[in-house]
């Protein structure tokens, strides 16, 4: 059996919310990735991620697993680490624990260790001959800035992790007599119009992740193509990101109430327009395919 014990990442200091939805700061997010990243280059693939019941550590563990090029969506929630207590583990297996510093702390105590404890540091113990023992304390801060592409030990650097660089997107479209009608919405800035993309997360089918957007940035759900209508690329984060674009029949428009991201606008324009509008131009022969 191994057990990795990982202390949530630095949080936000001027959360004046709930203790148990305090967020990661930055500081605290580049932590979860740098083990992350050092976990897949390990090839330390958990067996199963048990996390306490807090937003930080929940978030660092999602972190974690999508820089070293897992999935994070199965990651469960323990009962026994919100109270403070090991939880009972299957005696072979690698696991994954992911809970406050304090918390950790205390609990590598309860294991007969007491290491310096910080956030975001990792703490990888074994079982050996009886005797749980620690191998390794992993501090971010003595891991490198940039992370290997494509992951988990390619030989190029970059600035994120390598999933960053792989997304999708999807122009969200209704038939209106014989006129098609593109819904578009601002960008989270406010300054450009846009459709739906994002970063494709490990473990997500680029068309799935392109309906996930959309529900979200778009308030909307529908029938995503199974072929993209193509790809474009841009500069971000020090390097080239490459966009696989869907279409998506709209099927449902969600109420603004229930919008996740209702701060933006929406609205619905002729095709014909819809490319002139978008600040991406690489749009505009996509949505002639429609």
């Amino acid at each position: 059996m191994e057990v990795l014990i990982l202390c949530a990442g630095a949080a936000d200091k001027s959360w004046s919310g709930p203790k148990s939805r305090r967020p990661l700061r930055t500081r605290g997010k580049r932590q979860s990735q740098k083990i992350g990243a050092w976990l897949g280059k390990q090839r330390l693939a958990p067996d199963l991620v048990l996390t306490s019941s807090d937003l930080r550590s929940r978030v660092t563990a999602q972190k974690a697993l999508k820089a070293a090029g897992w999935t994070a969506r199965n990651i469960k929630r323990s009962d026994e680490l919100s109270a403070g207590s090991l939880p009972t583990l299957p005696k072979e297996g690698t696991y994954l624990l992911v809970l406050p510093p304090k918390a950790a702390g205390e609990l590598l105590k309860m294991l007969g260790f007491d290491p310096e404890v910080t956030p975001g540091v990792l703490y990888q113990l074994a079982q050996r001959a009886g005797k749980t023992c620690l191998i390794e304390r992993i501090d971010p801060r003595d891991l490198p800035d940039l992370f290997p592409y494509p992951a988990p030990d390619g030989p190029e650097c970059r600035e994120r992790p390598a999933y960053y660089y792989t997304q999708s997107a999807v122009i969200p479209f209704r038939r209106s007599g014989d006129e098609t009608e593109i819904l578009i919405v601002g960008s989270s800035s406010g300054r450009h119009w846009v459709v739906p993309k994002g970063i494709v997360e490990p473990g997500f089918d680029p068309a799935v992740s392109a309906s996930v957007e959309a529900r979200e940035e778009a308030g909307v759900t529908g029938k995503v193509g199974e072929k993209p209508l193509g790809t474009f690329t841009y500069q971000k984060w020090g390097a080239t990101c490459e966009v696989a674009v869907y279409a998506m029949e709209v099927t449902d428009v969600i109420e603004d109430e229930a919008w996740e991201e209702r701060h933006r606008n929406r609205k619905w324009v002729p095709a014909a327009i819809a490319g002139q509008l978008l600040h991406q131009p690489a749009f505009a022969p996509m949505i002639s395919a429609i």
